[in-house]
């Protein structure tokens, strides 16, 4: 029945079958990333760089004693630390 409805709204696969156009064969979500995310570097003994509310970026901070290292990401607001 859903996959009726689904055809006469005009939602088919590449295949013919009946399915929301965002969805694959098996129901899983097809997702596309256009553009850029733009990362930054900097040592623990740096203050990292401030970004505007609307941007989005990855960073990592080079522990300068112990050498780790720790992936952030800028919120908008200020960086987090990615768990």
């Amino acid at each position: 029945m859903l996959s009726n409805l689904l055809l006469r709204l005009g939602f088919k696969g590449h295949d013919g079958k009946a399915r929301p156009g965002n969805l694959d064969e098996n129901g899983n979500l097809k997702v596309a990333v256009s553009g850029t995310i733009p990362e930054y570097q900097w040592l623990s003994t740096d203050t990292p760089p401030v970004l505007g509310a609307t941007d989005r970026a990855f960073g990592v901070e080079m522990n300068t004693t112990t050498h780790e290292m720790t992936i952030y990401y800028w919120t908008g607001s200020d960086w987090a630390v990615k768990k």
